[in-house]
């Protein structure tokens, strides 16, 4: 159960990181007149960057439990919730192109995840 929370905790930290570093970018674009201090202290930045550096200590420990084998690809269930954020948080739309995408991402972190078994 450890190895999982890990996993999700790994997934959730990175998640955070684009949201954040798209925050950023946004409020880049919309004050193309900040100096490049200002960009880096900004708050949208500095969270962005802690997220990130957290998430790579998370996804250190899950990989000293997990084979990589299984972990990474595990790990592309941050395209699903980027997706989702993407879509409700940021307001941007999603082909059925992308819809589908990550349906299949779903179904390979089903049956990668050991849910197969289970069909």
């Amino acid at each position: 159960m450890t190895e999982l929370l890990l996993l999700v905790i790994s997934i959730g930290l990175s998640s955070l990181s684009q949201y954040w570093q798209k925050r950023a970018a946004l409020l880049f674009a919309a004050q193309p007149q900040l100096t490049s201090r200002q960009k880096l202290l900004s708050k949208p930045l500095l969270l962005g960057i802690i997220f990130l550096g957290l998430g790579a200590l998370s996804w250190l420990a899950v990989l000293s439990r997990w084979d990589v084998s299984v972990a990474y690809p595990l790990l592309s269930s941050n395209f699903v919730i980027m997706l989702l954020i993407s879509k409700f948080a940021f307001n941007e739309q999603i082909s059925p192109r992308q819809w589908w995408g990550v349906g299949c991402i779903v179904l390979g972190v089903a049956f990668i995840g050991g849910a197969a078994q289970w069909l």
